[in-house]
């Protein structure tokens, strides 16, 4: 196994095999793959196409009865699934993956789907591709059944050869826990697996790791959170980097990656509009740098909502600026599902004269929800009858019951 730092060392110096201009690196597979031309086809495809000899087929229509005959796909799903393989004159290769799947233990189930959601791993070959995938997910003790399950939900991954992928990755990450990740996630995967390593990757990931000081659980979270962003050209990547840092987050924040989230692929007047908007609420400069430091996802968030909130938290909360700049995580909070229904409970609380009505509004808000319930709604529903319900519906939106309760208690 080729470790990360192997891999680092030897950089873009590995030349990569030029393709014709003309074709992309799946077509050159179909052409020297499923294009081959078969003298003998298997019955029931060679006897269904002669009953409609007399009627023009469209260029997929081998592919169209081969997904359905041998994969099992409907014919809508099949017509669907053809366009991307409609190079298939021959059941060789296609036959050929099929038979591998099956053998390796790939349940039928999750091989008609992985067709359906890629048909161009038919076009893969077994021995450059298929065997040596599966191969290095038994050795890092995938189950049989994870990797089913794998092919299913990416089947995109398996188009190609990722193993030299999979040893970066194993380095940059540290363990199979953090590898797992990347598989669980298509929008992860199709990111990840479809980028050039040398180009892309690996100068991306080792900014990271070196540059940045980012540990393997941090480099994780990022990859979960923004893959297009580790997938992007280096140059973009590093620009996003210097972005945060001009926001005044520098590198060694435990905000850093959550500011690099929050601006990654937004316009710099995009960005520039929210911070007007926030300064439009009466922030200094320095306020204004203290609670994007503190909080850098309100960035993340539409300039509407984020003045709904600083409102609803200064005139219904009992808020004023100051407190909610010492406590910025409340504007990333739900307005409807989370800081109303909560404040409704405390006034409630309140008209009742119950002593919990005075802890700060940070205290309700920050709960979880069955800390909430268990500490500010139970113990109470004597004295309010129906509080545990109406909170519940609010909690969801359904803000009418609750509300009521309010109205009857002013």
């Amino acid at each position: 196994m080729r470790m990360a730092s192997e891999i680092l060392s030897a950089g873009s110096s590995s030349p990569t095999a030029a393709q014709p201009p003309q074709l992309s690196a799946f077509d050159n597979v179909y052409e020297s793959v499923c294009g081959e031309n078969s003298d003998s086809l298997p019955p029931s495809i060679s006897s269904s196409s002669s009953t409609q000899a007399s009627a023009p087929n469209p260029p997929q229509a081998f592919a169209v009865q081969y997904l359905v005959q041998s994969c099992g796909l409907s014919s809508e799903k099949a017509l669907k699934a053809s366009k991307f393989i409609h190079h298939l004159k021959s059941p060789y290769n296609p036959d050929a993956v099929l038979r591998f799947l099956r053998e390796n233990g790939i349940s039928e189930l999750d091989i008609k789907t992985a067709v359906s959601r890629e048909s161009r791993i038919l076009c893969s070959h077994v021995e450059k591709n298929w065997r040596p995938n599966i191969t290095k997910l038994q050795e890092l003790s995938f189950s049989i059944e994870d990797i089913s399950g794998i092919i299913a939900s990416n089947p995109y991954i398996f188009v190609g050869n990722f193993v030299q992928k999979i040893d970066f990755y194993m380095g940059v990450l540290g363990s199979v826990e953090n590898l797992s990740v990347i598989f669980k996630s298509p929008r992860m995967s199709s990111s990840l697996f479809s980028s050039s390593l040398e180009k892309v990757l690996m100068p991306n990931l080792s900014f990271l790791r070196d540059q940045c000081g980012l540990s393997p659980h941090q480099i994780t979270r990022l990859m979960k959170s923004v893959p297009r962003l580790i997938s992007s050209r280096p140059d973009v990547f590093k620009m996003q980097v210097e972005r945060v840092e001009k926001l005044g987050i520098p590198r060694s924040s435990g905000n850093f990656i959550s500011a690099l989230v929050a601006v990654s692929y937004q316009k710099q007047c995009t960005i520039d509009a929210k911070l007007d908007n926030l300064t439009s609420m009466g922030l200094s400069p320095e306020e204004l740098a203290f609670l994007i430091s503190k909080a850098p996802t309100v960035l993340a968030l539409p300039e509407k909502l984020v003045g709904s909130k600083m409102e609803y938290l200064i005139k219904e909360a009992g808020c004023d600026k100051i407190y909610v700049l010492r406590n910025p995580f409340l504007l990333t909070y739900s307005l409807e599902n989370r800081l109303i229904p909560r404040n409704i409970v405390r006034k409630l609380l309140m008209s009742k004269g119950l002593p919990m009505a005075n802890l700060k509004f940070v205290t309700f808000a920050t709960a979880t929800d069955e800390e909430f319930v268990r500490k500010y709604v139970l113990p109470y529903e004597h004295a309010i009858p129906g509080l545990h319900r109406a909170y519940a519906d609010a909690s969801t939106g359904k803000l009418g019951v609750l509300n009521s309760f309010n109205s009857t208690s002013s």
